[in-house]
Parts: structure tokens; C-alpha cells; sequence
């Protein structure tokens, strides 16, 4: 009995010792504000988390100096916040049984060349992410491109005897891997200098952490990638631009609706190809109306950034 009694007792103080650890341990990190949307806190524990969530995307990330790359993801986090805060004026968030939900999150696990679920799970675990985190992320992208669509799309402009005729004028087919800097309207009132920067940063950390810190795009959380594109789904101005340069170059600032556009050469083939013209307009009719629409969401989202009350501590 009084062996008993000893040993209940050191195990009462392993536990009290491993508790004290634990708790001195958390008070170490500090939590503090760091912004505020419209009156919502955002702290430095969200601001961690995303700067985890960008690394995981693209590892690049952790080339950049620790204090930039936490900009870098106080900025996105900030965007994103500003967009769910749109949001829930007109829907319901958390909506997770959503099957282009599902595809999206397949589509980004491939991307970073992963296979299946418990491959990402695993991988996320090694920034203390979850499925549900990213999840939660893409369901506000989605749910933002569903907004943008129900407000403008009857202002997209769509030319189909143009599309017609530039498809079946060609038998061999230009593409390009692209990737692109989003610069928005504020950045462009001094677009000159902003260029320099840009050219000297993708000189010092490459284009996929300058993209990381300087687009507004979306695609800033993959180094800018857009992915293959053909000379079709490009407009003339654009395809005008690159097609001065060899791979690896940039192109000069490109004025697009609410802003400039810098792209970057990553490959470039000819295919030859043999066309279904009811298939291929499709195909381009719906390329056509989400290029338009991406740059309706960037004026839409700069408007609405321009009256969100937003304080930085």
C-alpha cells in the first residue's frame, strides 16, 4: 500500500511537471493584432498560418528573408479576409459537401505533385495544416468566382465571328507556358519605377518569389504560374508582347482593365492540330469570358478594398 501511494504520487507530479512545461511553453508565443477588417481581428497566428499554407504551395517561398515572406502572407491573408467578408453578404460559408469543391482540391494536390488525399494529408501535416484549413481557403475562391459571374456576367463581350476566324486560320498551333506579375491600378500611377523593382527583384529571388510578393493575382500563391495557354486564347495585344521574347524574358508592363500585366516565358512549342470547330469555340468562348471576368474581379476587388476599413497596428 505504501508503494502505491508513492507511486500515484510521482505520477500526480509528472503530470503537474508536464503540464507547467506545456503551459510556459504556449505563453512563449505572443499573441498580438496585427490588422483589423472592418473591426475583425487579425492576429499574428493567422498571419503564421498563412505564411505556412504559402510555403506549402510553393517552397520557393522560403527563400525569401523570414520578415518579407511574413508580408508577403499578411498581405494575402488580408485579401482573402477582405473577400470573405464580401462574401457572407450573400452566401453561407462552410459549405463543405460541394463537388466542384472537391475537384478544385484534387486539382490542387496534383499541381504540387501529390496523388491522392492521404498523400496531401500527410504533407499538409508538416505545416501543421489540415484538409479542412485548405479547404476552407478554396471554398473562398470558389465562392468568389461564383459572385463575380452572377454580377457581370452579362457585361462580358464576347466575338464570335473573330474567335472563328482566328481558329480556322491555323493548322499549326503556337503555345506558351506563361506565368504572370498582376499589378493593380495604385501600383500603375508610377508604373515606370514599379517595373524597375520588379526586374531587379526577379534578378535577386527569381520570378516566383517576386510574383509571390508583387502580383494581385490569385495565382501569386503558385509563383504566378498560369499554366499553357495557345496563341488563340490570347489577345493581340499580348500575343503582340511575347512573341518578341525567348524564354525566360519578361515582358514590358501590359495595360489591361485595372491594371498592368507582366508575363514571363517559361516554355513554347508549335503543335500542329487538327480542329472541331464547334468544340474549339466552345472551348474558347468559355476561355474568352473567364479572361474577361478575372480582370472584373480585380476592379471588383480593388473597389471594395478602397472602402474596407482597414487599420494595421
Amino acid at each position: 500500500m505504501k508503494y502505491k501511494t508513492l507511486f500515484i504520487k510521482i505520477i500526480l507530479l509528472i503530470f503537474i511537471f508536464s503540464n507547467t512545461i506545456l503551459n510556459v511553453a504556449k505563453a512563449s508565443k505572443q499573441v498580438f493584432i496585427v490588422l483589423k477588417v472592418d473591426n475583425k481581428i487579425v492576429t499574428n497566428i493567422n498571419i503564421e498560418e498563412e505564411y505556412k499554407y504559402l510555403i506549402a504551395l510553393n517552397p520557393d517561398l522560403k527563400n525569401l528573408k523570414k520578415k518579407d515572406a511574413i508580408n508577403i502572407a499578411k498581405n494575402s491573408f488580408l485579401r482573402e479576409k477582405i473577400k470573405e467578408n464580401e462574401l457572407l453578404k450573400y452566401y453561407q460559408l462552410n459549405q463543405q459537401n460541394n463537388k466542384y469543391l472537391d475537384q478544385t482540391f484534387v486539382s490542387l494536390y496534383q499541381k504540387i505533385g501529390l496523388k491522392n488525399e492521404i498523400e496531401f494529408q500527410k504533407y499538409l501535416s508538416n505545416f501543421d495544416l489540415t484538409v479542412a484549413d485548405v479547404k476552407k481557403k478554396l471554398e473562398i475562391e470558389i465562392l468568389w468566382n461564383r459572385l463575380i459571374y452572377e454580377k457581370f456576367n452579362n457585361q462580358v463581350e464576347i466575338d464570335l465571328e473573330k474567335i472563328k476566324k482566328k481558329i480556322s486560320s491555323n493548322k499549326i498551333q503556337k503555345n506558351y507556358l506563361l506565368s504572370e506579375i498582376h499589378l493593380d491600378i495604385a501600383e500603375s500611377k508610377n508604373i515606370e519605377k514599379t517595373y524597375s523593382l520588379i526586374k531587379k527583384s526577379i534578378s535577386e529571388i527569381g520570378f516566383k518569389n517576386t510574383a509571390i510578393k508583387y502580383s494581385k493575382s490569385d495565382t501569386s500563391k503558385l509563383g504566378g504560374s498560369i499554366g499553357w495557354l495557345s496563341e488563340n486564347q490570347l489577345s493581340e495585344s499580348i500575343l503582340k508582347e511575347i512573341n518578341k521574347l525567348n524564354i525566360g524574358e519578361i515582358t514590358k508592363p501590359i495595360n489591361i482593365p485595372g491594371g498592368f500585366l507582366i508575363l514571363k516565358i517559361d516554355k513554347k512549342e508549335n503543335k500542329e492540330i487538327s480542329v472541331n470547330l464547334d468544340e474549339e469555340l466552345n472551348k474558347r468562348v468559355t476561355q474568352e469570358k473567364n479572361r474577361q471576368l478575372n480582370q472584373l474581379s480585380l476592379i471588383y476587388y480593388n473597389k471594395i478594398k478602397f472602402i474596407t476599413k482597414i487599420d494595421e497596428k
